[in-house]
């Protein structure tokens, strides 16, 4: 017959050794939960082992009639302070040494206990568990291992890469994202027209990261046929500097591929009947002429960095995107969101301003600068008499957001760097639909000649945390 006391001693004596075996790996994860996708999943997902693990100890504890008295949770830390900060890449080998050393801590805890427990003519259950538990533990630290090869050099990485790489198949995907990246690894043109409809209706606020995150690990080859891609240079979370030679390159392409479509036309408008010709010609001369002015405002300017065309779309209102100063590496990043009849029509003044605004500031600052001019939503026009300033504002905010979370992504680490929201007119509502969507998007916010709306929603969270000029406040 088993002597149950010498049994129960036996397995507490283990309990009390090894129910701490997940503790530290634990730690480690929630140290860079903070990035969120996948790290804030796993963080969870760990969590839970965590607790099943001390379930399975308490159990065995209890089938010999002892009373299991096992650690508390751990609680999760707080993310670092910036908007653009990093984790150490220093946390991922020491996490993966940690669950190795738990599978293997934990498979020889499941097999004494299950001969503890066989021999005592229990049910063997906890023992099981504690073996799954194991196996996971081992195959998150090989994973994990994996993946930290492919990384890119450095101490401190982008949250990306923690969110979307090394944590990415834990990450969810409810918009599909993953699927569609899939394809622009194969050069699917379409995928990224799929990409850009989701990104400009926040359809998924961690697209951007998973952009940034997708790009760095692709294999050159794979970089190189993607930048061919039509409109690929849009995509947020990109580096700046992939987005200006792709988009400058589609611009290229695209006005080669118009000025042969204007010759066509006009020809056929000289010798056709057709009533269609005409309106046809139109379009294709007015995007053409946009394509020109885009062309214009991104040209360099002496006695100031060399503009980045991070996005462009001459159809509708058009939209347009530049910045002055690389917002990858800037300690201060302006956007500037416009208001009424901005767009391509506004394009020299919008692009101007933010120029102008690059010059003051740089040299107020004394640290790197970058001034973004955002025309990327349809803004309200006055020639239309009566419009919906809130429709466009809501509409223009998710957009906004989604653009304001990939700059973040595909920003260099850093603990310092900022970020400025401008909105002025119609665009200061834009700015503050952003702000009651997702909390943090600037450090700081200026609302010039605030225009019409509704903006008593949301007014008293935007009390703290903007600085309002030239106007009287949320109403």
């Amino acid at each position: 017959m088993v002597d149950q006391t010498a049994s129960l001693e036996r397995v507490t004596a283990i309990a009390a050794e090894h129910h701490t075996a997940l503790d530290q790996a634990t730690r480690l994860v929630h140290a860079i939960a903070w990035t969120g996708g996948g790290a804030s999943a796993f963080a969870d997902l760990l969590t839970e082992q965590r607790t099943t693990l001390h379930g399975a100890l308490s159990e065995s504890i209890s089938l010999f009639s002892g009373t299991p008295e096992l650690a508390a949770g751990i609680p999760r830390l707080p993310r670092p302070r910036g908007a653009f900060a990093g984790f150490s890449r220093n946390v991922l080998p020491t996490l993966a040494g940690e669950l190795c050393a738990a599978s293997r801590n934990l498979e020889k805890m499941a097999v004494f206990l299950s001969q503890e427990l066989s021999a005592a003519g229990m049910s063997d259950r906890p023992a099981r568990v504690i073996a799954d538990i194991a196996f996971w533990s081992g195959e998150q630290a090989r994973d994990i291992r994996a993946r930290l090869v492919e990384l890119p050099p450095g101490e401190t990485l982008p949250a990306a890469l923690a969110a979307y790489g090394v944590f990415g198949a834990h990450a969810g995907d409810e918009a599909g994202a993953e699927p569609l990246l899939t394809r622009v690894t194969a050069g699917d043109p379409a995928a990224v027209d799929a990409l850009l409809g989701l990104q400009h209706r926040c359809a998924s606020p961690g697209l951007g990261a998973r952009v940034g995150a997708w790009w760095t690990l692709q294999h050159p080859g794979v970089q190189a046929t993607s930048l061919g891609l039509p409109a690929f240079g849009g995509l947020h979370g990109l580096p700046a500097v992939v987005r200006d030679s792709a988009n400058r390159e589609f611009l290229r392409v695209e006005h080669g591929l118009l000025t042969h479509d204007l010759h066509r036309l006009g020809a056929s408008v000289m010798w056709q009947s057709d009533r269609d010709l005409p309106r046809s010609w139109d379009r294709v001369n007015i995007q053409l002429k946009r394509l020109e002015t885009i062309k214009s405002v991104t040209a360099p300017v002496p006695g100031y960095p060399d503009p980045m065309l991070l996005g462009f779309d001459v159809s509708g209102q058009g939209r347009l995107t530049v910045s002055w100063g690389d917002p990858d590496t800037a300690q201060t990043t302006v956007i500037f969101v416009h208001g009424l009849n901005t767009g391509l029509a506004g394009a020299t003044t919008s692009v101007t301003r933010a120029q102008l605004l690059w010059r003051q500031a740089s040299r107020m600052a004394g640290t790197p600068v970058a001034c973004v001019t955002w025309d990327g939503y349809d803004t309200p026009l006055v020639d239309f008499g009566a419009f919906t300033p809130d429709r466009n504002a809501a509409l223009g905010g998710q957009a906004l957001t989604a653009f304001c979370l990939g700059l973040r992504a595909a920003h260099t680490p850093s603990a310092t760097a900022r970020s400025v929201l401008i909105g002025h007119g119609d665009g200061a509502l834009t700015v503050h639909r952003a702000l009651a969507g997702w909390a943090g998007l600037a450090d700081d916010v200026i609302l010039l000649d605030q225009g019409d709306g509704d903006w008593r929603p949301e007014s008293a969270a935007l009390r703290d945390v903007a600085t309002i000029v030239n106007g009287s406040g949320p109403r």
